[in-house]
């Protein structure tokens, strides 16, 4: 881009780089205090540097909504163009520095979906390798506009999710997937025989996880038919709380097959097939595609698939 005065002459100033890493902040958040706070600048800091964008440029950049900003078209065409170029940038510099996990002090969060945390915490004295290495995980926030605001404010530096995103601001890779199965007690006086078919299924009570994506409960949401309204006994927020309901009643519940083999002996629970279609329960872990070549992040994500495949 070339900067002119206002006789359209060469002013001679050189364009400052700096003012694009504001506007891309700026645009994926869609806030001048988000992304102060994302570039550890005041926010006067942030509108001087859009307002300097705008007059070098020559474009209005946003306008104002009732809870934030919008971009225009100008806007939209302008980061189409420089985005790649400034994830390249940092690309690079991520990439520089080498990460020691021996020596690091480096503290990781992670967001995981319930059935990965669990996988996990099995999985944790791998780091005695790293003493001063601190991981903390965290159950994924209800909302799915939560969890990637905080990814992409670095509030947290990994996320396992049960989907991949399908922004370009982040990158995702499949980790796992699971099937579904009913569990029931090993004592359930009418599943003696091991069988399951829909009718049977929609006949019995039913323990329901308590937690929905694009709308639906969980079962509903990897289900592929349209699920008649089952018979409610309980509902929990947790899937490993849905286990002693179904251990200590006739009830029915529908879990990932590795929730079952980690915990299914110790509740007393029997396996039996899920009588409908499903997707797979899948686990993606997601990162900022800013940090694809940081060195810390790149050894967190390398530790943290081996340990989820060793887990299985």
């Amino acid at each position: 881009m070339d900067n002119k005065d206002k006789t359209g002459k060469a002013s001679g100033k050189k364009f400052d780089l700096n003012l694009l890493r504001v506007f891309v902040s700026t645009y994926e958040t869609e806030s001048v205090t988000k992304s102060a706070e994302q570039l550890d600048l005041t926010q006067s800091s942030v509108s001087n540097a859009l307002a300097r964008l705008k007059d070098a440029v020559g474009g209005e950049l946003f306008t104002r909504t009732g809870r934030g900003i919008k971009p225009t078209r100008f806007a939209v065409e302008l980061y189409e163009h420089v985005q790649e170029h400034i994830l390249g940038i940092d690309r690079f510099i991520e990439g520089l520095a080498n990460f020691e996990p021996e020596s690091s002090r480096r503290r990781f969060v992670i967001y995981c979906h319930e059935a990965a945390l669990l996988r996990l915490h099995k999985r944790m004295h791998v780091f005695e390798k790293y003493p001063n290495i601190s991981l903390v995980l965290k159950e994924l926030p209800p909302k799915d506009a939560r969890i990637y605001e905080d990814l992409r404010m670095e509030k947290v530096d990994l996320v396992i999710d049960v989907a991949p995103s399908d922004s370009r601001v982040f990158q995702s890779k499949l980790l796992h997937s699971d099937g579904l199965i009913c569990i029931a007690s090993a004592t359930h006086p009418r599943l003696q025989d091991g069988k399951m078919t829909k009718q049977r299924y929609m006949d019995e009570n039913h323990v329901l996880l308590n937690i929905r994506r694009e709308n639906l409960t969980f079962v509903e949401w990897l289900v592929s038919d349209v699920l008649p309204p089952r018979k409610v006994f309980s509902q929990h927020s947790s899937l490993l709380g849905m286990l002693p309901s179904v251990s200590q009643s006739q009830a029915l519940a529908v879990v990932p097959e590795t929730l079952f083999l980690q915990y299914g002996e110790m509740f007393n629970l029997q396996s039996l097939p899920f009588p409908f279609e499903t997707k797979t329960f899948d686990s993606y872990m997601v990162w900022p595609t800013k940090m694809a070549r940081n060195s810390a992040l790149t050894w967190l994500r390398g530790l943290i698939e081996d340990q989820l495949r060793a887990s299985k």
